[in-house]
């Protein structure tokens, strides 16, 4: 909707009124490009293409909101706890820099690793680290914050409200919410995992899923990680956020302690520290995943005005979609790295 609104439309927000379970609102706040997406190229690179675009974002709507949105541009630390798991990442890693072209990471030892966040005491265990400069982490509500106050800046009318049907009329498409209808020449479907519900008038089935995640919150502490750590990552309040779990749990939205303690262990054994701290709450979240696991940019079939976006990744794929989609969504041709992220490889025509 930013993006659009920079290229003149008049364009409206539908958004559901706030609930503590929405994607958003239970995100660390990586922006993460390394070390994952070999058996996908293009959607590899489509991360490394938003990262370097973010810095700019970030300036642009810190001058056009007057807020500040905590940000570190200071690369991405993945720690290994043995030998095997170092060679493996650095194969891994050299594959990846082999498929891309490109790629401005590499394995660290421990002395490396100690000398980038020296503040931290490491497990004995921690042998080193993968390691890439393109990474970062931004605090998600301030940037979330932050999209909002931006918006009727730039002429955005932002409603929240239930949307309850998505229809074709009159040549567009008619959207009935609990505060009325509204009427627009085009339409884009961006509404998580409610789009298999709302694309239900162009597609049998979307190829989505609720792809679970559960996190600890630990109490605050001195800040002393201005380089992201994943899977133990702190906040720029100082708490820490521990977890990287991936379940597939329908619409169950229930904390299973069992199933993240696992993360808790392997955390401490990264961070002894932790382990002398209080744990503050957990909560879970949904994220919103394709079944191939990559983003999905699509006009709808026989629908060229009704534009589909489904992705993963929203924070770090942020500044490409604010940037790289509003010419999509008007008509043109989707960025030479993300064409292949449509509808298409499931096979429908659009």
């Amino acid at each position: 909707a930013y993006g659009l609104a920079g290229k003149g439309r008049k364009v409206t927000v539908l958004d559901a009124p706030t609930e503590t379970n929405k994607a958003s609102r239970t995100n660390v706040g990586l922006i993460w490009c390394q070390s994952k997406f070999l058996h996908l190229p293009n959607y590899a690179k489509w991360g490394f293409i938003s990262s370097r675009l973010f810095p700019e974002l970030v300036r642009e709507l810190e001058e056009a909101t007057g807020q500040k949105i905590p940000v570190n541009f200071t690369g991405g630390i993945i720690p290994v706890l043995s030998e095997a798991d170092y060679q493996k990442r650095g194969d891994y890693i050299e594959k990846l820099r082999e498929a891309l072209g490109e790629y401005k990471g590499n394995m660290i030892d421990r002395a490396e690793l100690e000398k980038k966040l020296p503040k931290i005491g490491w497990g004995p265990e921690v042998c080193g680290a993968a390691w890439c400069e393109e990474d970062g982490v931004i605090d998600p509500l301030a940037l979330l914050r932050a999209f909002r106050a931006a918006l009727p800046k730039v002429g955005v009318d932002y409603r929240q409200t239930l949307v309850f049907d998505v229809r074709p009329h009159a040549g567009g498409y008619r959207v009935t919410t609990r505060d009325g209808v509204f009427d627009c020449g085009r339409v884009v479907l961006a509404a998580g995992l409610s789009n298999r519900r709302f694309a239900h008038f162009a597609l049998p089935s979307l190829p989505v899923y609720p792809d679970k995640g559960q996190v600890l919150l630990v109490e605050r502490m001195p800040y002393v990680m201005p380089i992201p750590v994943l899977g133990v990552t702190q906040t720029f309040g100082g708490t820490t956020i521990i977890g990287f779990r991936h379940e597939k749990a329908a619409h169950h939205t229930q904390v299973v302690p069992e199933a993240v303690a696992g993360e808790g262990a392997w955390a401490i054994r990264v961070w002894p520290e932790l382990g002398k701290k209080r744990l503050l709450r957990a909560w879970s979240g949904l994220r919103v995943m394709p079944e191939d696991n990559m983003a999905i940019y699509s006009r709808l079939p026989g629908h060229p005005d009704a534009v589909l976006i489904n992705t993963h990744s929203a924070v770090t794929m942020a500044a490409a979609h604010a940037r790289l989609l509003p010419d999509f969504i008007l008509g043109g041709e989707l960025p030479e790295t993300a064409r292949e992220m449509t509808l298409k490889r499931f096979g429908y025509a659009c």
